[in-house]
């Protein structure tokens, strides 16, 4: 399928091993990408029961077909994982070059179980893993360590990592990466720490392959000067964040962890 690897990359932290999953056809179509694939595959991999800090639990990061087409906005990835914050399934998104380096390393997702016995700085170039001691990047904030990983594995490394939070399996903690961008929404980043867990590194050069690169590039060329027009501009200049009093005005802001929808 154009779009699309159409497979999984399953790592296993306790083994230190590495299994390829076929992603068929018909539960890519379902599913497409992104949460919708990542609650799928976390239906597949937690068994029923499953502790959310516990080795069993997957942590999944999840790429879309749009991811690494060149597309403007398309590069975002999806965190899937049993959360510790609320007992349910859990997912964050999260924008930056993470997404993109993801897939080219030549899989849709990739799906993490186990618990390592040390530190761990997970390393995939292309498919390939290794599993490096980290014992010298613990205590190291999120920046701190995104330096440090890629003084060693090259500037190019996409990395996405926890800080003293997530080590300390704070049940908020978030997944950093690229720099300051955050999987933040119902505490990945405290199942990364369980796993022992500290940073992951990517790099690919498997593009995904398109059906019409053509029409791609036009299309992309287009969504890039509407994406720079006067709708966007609160966007460019605040963030999200431009929309609290829409959202507060609606009455559809979340607050007190949604025991009331305003904020006055």
């Amino acid at each position: 399928m154009f779009g699309y690897h159409g497979r999984a990359l399953l790592v296993d932290l306790t083994e230190q091993s590495v299994r390829w999953e076929p992603l068929d056809e018909r539960v890519l179509k379902s599913f497409i990408g992104g949460i919708g694939l990542g609650t799928y595959l976390l239906y597949r991999h937690c068994p029923p029961g499953t502790e959310p800090l516990s080795p069993g639990n997957p942590l999944i990061f999840v790429t879309s077909p749009l991811v690494g087409s060149r597309l403007t906005t398309s590069s975002k990835f999806a965190v899937v994982t049993k959360s510790p914050l609320t007992g349910f399934i859990g997912d964050s998104l999260s924008s930056s070059f993470l997404a993109t380096e993801l897939k080219n390393t030549g899989c849709d997702a990739l799906v993490i179980t186990g618990r390592s016995e040390s530190p761990t700085l997970l390393s995939i170039v292309d498919g390939q893993a290794d599993f490096l001691n980290a014992s010298d990047l613990l205590g190291l904030s999120t920046s701190e360590t995104e330096n440090e990983v890629k003084a060693r594995l090259g500037r190019r490394t996409r990395v996405a990592c926890i800080g003293p939070a997530g080590e300390r399996l704070v049940k908020f903690a978030s997944i950093a990466n690229d720099g300051g961008r955050q999987a933040g929404r119902t505490g990945p980043g405290a199942v990364m720490g369980s796993k022992n867990l500290k940073a992951i590194a990517l790099r690919g050069t498997n593009r995904v392959p398109v059906a019409d690169s053509e029409w791609l590039d036009i299309t992309g060329r287009d969504l890039t000067r509407r994406s720079l027009g006067p709708a966007t501009e609160k966007y460019r200049t605040l963030g999200t964040v431009a929309n609290v009093s829409v959202f507060n005005r609606l009455g559809t802001l979340p607050t007190l962890n949604f025991q009331q929808s305003t904020f006055d």
